[in-house]
């Protein structure tokens, strides 16, 4: 392994102002995802990723990681990040754009047998240095997914995070959330604490609207939720609705009886906070449901 250079520490930079989609606060993690599997791919030796070849990899992670959709598209990170200045497709010149668009579509890519990667500079900085890897992992998770997705998200595309520093969190707004839904899972009512100093133990403050989308640091777009829970809620299996019942995935599934007790906890009014303008901003909620929620819920 080689000694970064200067040049080379600027690398993960050059990550950080990804073009991302928007369109109000809808969602788009498509570049970041792509990127980050391609790091993936790159520890364990790819140079190339052909478009053919990682198709279906890419989809499943925007269904498992990106927002609810109908349909996904893999097509549009693998040609679009090239705008980036972080992604090449040698074959780019031969491809014919889809009728009144500005991307190929994945028939083309396919037939064309598109390649993608990093830029020479970039893939033998990110190849040399591992570090370098770790801190481009870290800044897409961290500026595009809640800490609560990074492990998961790292492990569907094969890196190894270790050594990654933590989402930094305003520790007023764990205080304020924790105290408003009186030191309990808003869901389960888990509570326990430890020691006399009563601190308590896997009890944690979820933002609603994730920071990554602009979400505010404050009560009304918090819930109080046990660990298991705050996963659930951030990968959409759960619901929280703008007044306080809880609904649960259809998608969700497992074995009994853990999934009877989750199945049973369905439309149950949640443990409600101290105060009525404690309670979660509709705008919050809304945005929860249509960017995170795995619906339908269940009947």
């Amino acid at each position: 392994m080689q000694d970064s250079s200067p040049q080379d520490k600027q690398v993960p930079d050059r990550f950080s102002n990804l073009t991302v989609w928007k369109r109000g606060d809808q969602r788009a993690p498509h570049k970041p995802l792509l990127v980050l599997y391609a790091l993936g791919k790159l520890a364990q030796g790819d140079r190339w990723l052909h478009f053919s070849d990682i198709e279906d990899d890419v989809t499943t992670l925007l269904k498992e990681f990106g927002p609810p959709r109908k349909s996904h598209h893999p097509e549009y990170p693998f040609w679009h990040l090239r705008s980036d200045d972080v992604w090449v497709v040698p074959e780019a010149d031969a491809l014919e754009m889809r009728k009144g668009a500005s991307n190929p579509p994945k028939t083309e890519l396919r037939e064309k047998e598109a390649r993608g990667g990093f830029p020479d500079d970039i893939y033998q900085a990110l190849r040399d240095v591992p570090q370098l890897r770790r801190e481009t992992a870290r800044l897409l998770l961290s500026s595009h997914f809640p800490s609560s997705l990074h492990d998961d998200i790292a492990t569907a595309v094969g890196l190894d995070l270790e050594g990654t520093a933590s989402e930094r969190r305003d520790p007023e707004f764990r205080a304020q959330v924790l105290q408003a839904y009186q030191y309990r899972c808003a869901i389960c009512g888990f509570d326990l604490q430890l020691g006399m100093s009563g601190t308590p133990i896997g009890l944690e403050a979820a933002h609603i609207k994730w920071k990554q989308a602009r979400g505010p640091d404050d009560v009304s777009n918090g819930i109080a939720l046990c660990a298991l829970h705050h996963k659930m809620f951030d990968k959409g299996a759960l619901h929280i609705t703008e007044d306080l019942h809880l609904l649960v995935s259809e998608a969700i599934h497992g074995s009994e009886p853990h999934l009877s007790r989750l199945r049973d906890r369905h439309g149950n009014r949640i443990h409600t906070p101290q105060r009525t303008t404690y309670y979660p901003d509709g705008e919050v909620v809304t945005w929860h449901v249509n960017e995170v929620f795995r619906g339908p819920a269940r009947s």
